[in-house]
């Protein structure tokens, strides 16, 4: 069956609260089915912003032993440690440069964006991504440690290099990529082990929207048999069409795809906020809380902008999820317009509501 014919079979057997919503959301998908902002009060910041949090761009996290790290996009992979996810003190890069591999396939790359930690197989992962700004010539790699704290003596990132390559298709035209397999943005790559123990890569951007992709095992390269699985993806004529940065948890016997939208860096301008949807499987399809497909453009607001005791910000986007102690955490990054829009840590309580959707709303 297709998407089509699964996303119509889905919306036939919807609640008709639901079904009316979805009905609002197709006459509206050419205008981006867009929702109102959050009316809630939400839960607090738990970050000292007094500390090294910023510029922290792209933020995912992981506890290693008793220390917090984390992982933010920047020339050369900057990392913080933390003891308590509150003051954070700066450690250092990940690299001392570009990757020779990365440079040699995209002599332009100047960054290390977009990180992605995780621990697999008594070892540690970090996916990152480099690209030619304002394209999707972009490359994904993989980098991998014995342990994360730099003063033990095992301590060594060894990288892997190319995971996923997205190249133009025609010269001249750099905003339309993919491989001979797909259409698609190779960054915002994210790890994700199955509940069958399957190894995927979720990533994409725009152009070809979130797709997931099987891996190795062993290799973690693509694996053998593989398809490129549209999950997400948004009407590329609206005005502020960007879809980016997935990543995905499984709770409630669901598995529920995060990703932000709209442009994450207009100044004043910028309405980037983090969306949800969920599914049954791991591969779609994922549709919002009103019943309409993430394939069609459908995703339901998480967190759009803060208000709070250290003033207003905007920006706010990017997240993973960590949890720890049966309590998960939204972490994301959130720009200060009156810092010139400088991007903070943010780390805020992410609750589940009485239907099983991730709120940050404060509870009553």
């Amino acid at each position: 069956m297709s998407h089509a014919q699964t996303g119509v079979k889905a919306l036939s057997t919807l609640r008709p609260l639901q079904s009316m919503a979805a009905s609002l959301c197709l006459s509206a998908l050419l205008l981006g089915c867009a929702e109102p902002p959050l009316d809630c009060d939400i839960n607090p910041n738990i970050v000292d912003l007094t500390t090294d949090t910023s510029p922290i761009h792209d933020p995912a996290m992981i506890k290693a032993k008793d220390v917090y790290y984390l992982y933010s996009s920047s020339n050369f992979g900057t990392f913080y440690s933390s003891k308590d996810m509150r003051k954070w003190q700066l450690e250092g890069a990940v690299f001392d440069e570009i990757p020779p591999w990365l440079v040699e396939k995209i002599p332009v790359a100047d960054h290390i964006g977009a990180p992605d930690i995780t621990y697999y197989n008594g070892r540690y992962l970090l996916f990152y991504q480099s690209h030619n700004p304002n394209t999707c010539d972009a490359a994904t790699g993989l980098t991998i440690n014995k342990t994360l704290n730099p003063a033990d003596p095992d301590y060594e990132w060894v990288d892997q290099g190319l995971i996923l390559r997205s190249e133009p298709f025609y010269k001249g035209v750099e905003i339309y990529c993919g491989n001979e397999k797909a259409t698609f943005n190779a960054i915002d790559a994210h790890f994700f082990q199955d509940s069958d123990g399957k190894s995927w890569m979720v990533f994409g951007s725009t152009i070809g929207g979130i797709k997931i992709v099987a891996l190795d095992p062993q290799t973690l390269q693509l694996a053998d048999e593989h398809e490129f699985i549209t999950l997400a993806q948004r009407w590329l004529l609206q005005d502020d069409p960007i879809i980016e940065a997935p990543y995905i948890v499984q709770r409630h016997g669901y598995y529920y795809l995060f990703m932000s939208f709209n442009h994450c860096c207009l100044e004043e301008k910028t309405k980037y906020q983090v969306r949800v949807g969920r599914a049954e499987k791991v591969t779609g399809p994922y549709y919002d809380k009103s019943g309409w497909p993430l394939y069609l453009g459908g995703g339901s607001l998480v967190i759009d902008r803060v208000t709070d005791k250290d003033g207003d910000f905007i920006g706010t986007g990017h997240n993973n999820v960590f949890a720890e102690n049966g309590q998960d955490w939204l972490v994301h990054h959130a720009k200060k317009p009156t810092e010139d829009y400088k991007a903070y840590l943010n780390i805020r309580k992410l609750d589940w509501d009485e239907d099983s959707w991730p709120t940050v709303c404060t509870k009553n």
